[in-house]
């Protein structure tokens, strides 16, 4: 299980849906990350969005 509160900008998650999103701000409550999506969009990711840390490419 991931602990949202020790994710940290710039780590990449990725969501239920398959797609990664990078962390631009992590909130402080356990609940909630400002996530940058594919697309360039910005929005608030929920915990129950979230899969886990998406594995870092080389």
């Amino acid at each position: 299980m991931l602990n949202l509160l020790e994710v940290e900008p710039g780590q990449v998650i990725r969501l239920k849906d398959g797609t990664n999103a990078e962390v631009l701000e992590n909130v402080g409550d356990g609940l909630w990350l400002n996530a940058r999506l594919a697309g360039g969009d910005e929005e608030l990711v929920f915990c129950e969005d979230i899969v886990g840390l998406a594995e870092p490419t080389t």
